[in-house]
């Protein structure tokens, strides 16, 4: 939690960009990246391109309070909150954060001189293909409460490639479509490839007795790799700017060369395809084997992968995970994330060398759980 005077600081900090922020300079801003991006002047550049070239500049506004922030609490070393649901219902992020930062009417007066209609550039932007409900829209509504109370705190959940369907009726039927939002929505997401995770399934396990500790390796497993992608969210009149960390599921071998050069070419980029499907779509039907056990890899990558990123960034920082629990709050939105208890749990036994009491106590401490329904029909089971 932020001190007061450091509230007022970071206040003061947001009201003095909004004055600071000239017509001019946004105009300069739009030119370059237009410039930059598509190669072509601004007042040259389609609807689509300057919507766009609007987001991307808006989009570096964020990273640089970002920087800052991170650096404000990073000192601090404050406690940090890490939300992990299964969907975010973000909506649209364009008159959200020029709202938030103060900047809309600027925006707007810049765009007129162009002829643009900034509610016009509104309407371009698809929903978030994130989430379709309640559960989402409550995850949005705490991250969006924590940036706009200074909290430091990271969302983890999927990119889904096809989240929220399109649905048309078609001779008195619902009839569904998929929504491929990334189509304009990607410009909000920032790819760190650098910072992928590896996720194994299946497999085969090795057990020993080593210096009177249990150990564990896994072998002839399936690797799947987690890339994570930031979209910021920025918090109403705050300086704080915090992050959804979205997962992209793909396989490390992109192609089967020798499978392509036998003229196989489905195989060739089967592997690809099935490690793929895993982030591909929100909430895959489950009514067969095959949809639950692809909810289950969407829910234990998701876990996986943000958990050893929250280790790895505590490790940054401290010597130990002994003070995991001082630092760290990672809180689990219903039952989709409830594998990370077992996956934390795994991750201080085997990877880290635990024994079992210390890793249990340390994810006590760490884990908090909100329930949403006790209803039976809504709590997913597996044979």
């Amino acid at each position: 939690m932020r001190s007061k005077s450091l509230v007022i600081k970071m206040k003061k900090e947001i009201r003095e960009l909004e004055n600071e922020m000239k017509k001019e300079t946004v105009l300069e801003q739009l030119s370059e990246k237009c410039l930059h991006t598509f190669g072509c002047d601004l007042d040259e550049a389609t609807k689509q391109q300057t919507y766009r070239a609007v987001c991307l500049v808006v989009r570096d506004i964020l990273a640089q309070q970002r920087r800052e922030f991170c650096s404000q609490y990073e000192k601090q070393h404050a406690k940090q909150v890490f939300y992990m649901s299964m969907e975010f219902l973000v909506g649209t992020s364009l008159h959200n954060n020029l709202y938030n930062l103060g900047i809309e009417e600027v925006f707007e007066e810049a765009l007129h001189d162009l002829s643009v209609d900034l509610k016009d550039l509104y309407e371009i932007e698809p929903d978030a293909g994130l989430g379709n409900g309640g559960l989402g829209r409550l995850a949005s509504c705490y991250m969006d409460s924590m940036s706009s109370m200074d909290i430091p705190a990271t969302g983890f959940s999927l990119r889904y490639e096809f989240g929220i369907f399109k649905q048309k009726i078609i001779d008195g039927w619902q009839m569904e479509f998929p929504d491929n939002w990334l189509e304009m929505g990607d410009v909000w997401l920032i790819p760190r490839k650098e910072d992928t995770v590896e996720i194994k399934f299946g497999g085969k396990i090795h057990e020993w007795m080593e210096d009177g500790k249990l150990r564990v390796e896994q072998y002839d497993y399936t690797p799947v790799l987690a890339v994570p992608y930031d979209m910021f969210i920025s918090g109403y009149h705050s300086n704080a700017v915090n992050k959804l960390v979205l997962w992209s599921a793909k396989s490390p071998n992109n192609m089967d060369m020798s499978a392509f050069s036998r003229g196989d070419y489905v195989k060739a980029i089967e592997q690809n395809a099935m490690a793929e499907a895993i982030s591909k779509v929100l909430y895959p039907a489950d009514d067969h084997v095959e949809g639950k056990i692809l909810r289950l890899k969407q829910q234990y990558l998701f876990v996986s992968a943000s958990l050893q990123s929250i280790v790895k960034s505590h490790l940054k920082h401290y010597d130990s995970l002994d003070s995991l629990p001082e630092k760290v709050a990672v809180h689990i939105n219903d039952t989709h994330p409830a594998l990370c208890v077992p996956e934390l749990l795994r991750i201080l036994l085997d990877d880290y060398g635990y024994d079992w009491d210390t890793a249990w106590d340390i994810c006590q401490r760490t884990l908090a759980y909100t329930n949403h329904t006790v209803m039976s029909e809504a709590l997913e089971r597996w044979p």
